[in-house]
């Protein structure tokens, strides 16, 4: 398919519901809470959080919302990007990105984050590349979704 910018975001804007969004913030907070609950066990304080820390972490995956600056407002605005809400800055942009991937790829002993191929397939590394790259550069994938859907 010949796609237009308009049209792309248009595609987009069908496939980044709320729910997809919703879903991909919870499968995001598991993946780093699971990394957090590692290092506590790491740094022999696995029961490191306060009850009502607990709670409040619990309260955040069930609602996705988490108030704040934090990985759910970034994770949000690159979806709102991919959905064609114009970028606040290219810098806040930039921001919000290297905060998504640090928090889910940046080891401890490495000073850049390592991206496996497979995130670029994941609705929110979809997300993350539009952000980055411009709608364009997920016209491919379009192109893919379009034809499954035949």
């Amino acid at each position: 398919m010949a796609w237009s910018k308009e049209k792309a975001y248009e595609k987009l804007q069908t496939i980044y519901t709320d729910q997809v969004m919703q879903e991909e913030k919870r499968r995001i907070f598991q993946q780093v809470y699971r990394h957090l609950s590692g290092h506590l066990s790491d740094l022999a304080v696995k029961n490191g959080l306060k009850e009502d820390v607990e709670k409040q972490l619990k309260f955040f995956k069930e609602y996705t919302f988490m108030p704040g600056d934090n990985l759910f407002q970034s994770m949000r605005y690159v979806f709102l990007v991919a959905r064609g809400e114009k970028e606040k800055s290219r810098e806040t942009t930039r921001g919000h990105l290297n905060r998504i991937y640090r928090a889910l790829f940046q080891p401890a002993g490495l000073k850049n984050p390592y991206i496996p191929d497979a995130f670029w397939d994941t609705p929110i590394g979809v997300a993350c590349l539009i952000a980055e790259e411009g709608v364009e550069a997920a016209y491919p994938i379009l192109d893919e979704i379009i034809e499954a859907e035949k």
